[in-house]
């Protein structure tokens, strides 16, 4: 497993699936993506070319949240996550 980050946001249509591979797809995926739109950091995770993750620092006003990471289970098993959250905390200030 070579997993790939990128700082660049994924299209929607990539979130979507993400979500739809995901235990609990009830979110809601449009309002989601627009947080992660106006996020000022955002950090996806590929697996040969597939969106397994995407994180992204919280905004200011956000009360009691560094950071948000959405996730496929079995990547977080393997602490992709936790790399993905090391790397949104640095980038966290600016």
């Amino acid at each position: 497993m070579k997993i790939a980050l990128d700082n660049e946001l994924p299209g929607l249509n990539e979130y979507k699936q993400l979500l739809s591979s995901m235990e609990d797809n009830s979110m809601d995926a449009g309002q989601q993506y627009e947080q992660y739109c106006n996020s000022r950091y955002v950090l996806a995770a590929y697996d040969q070319g597939r969106l397994v993750g995407i994180g992204r620092v919280a905004d200011e006003n956000e009360v009691n949240q560094t950071c948000h990471i959405t996730m496929l289970q079995n990547y977080r098993v393997r602490d992709v996550d936790t790399y993905m959250r090391k790397l949104l905390f640095a980038n966290r200030i600016g």
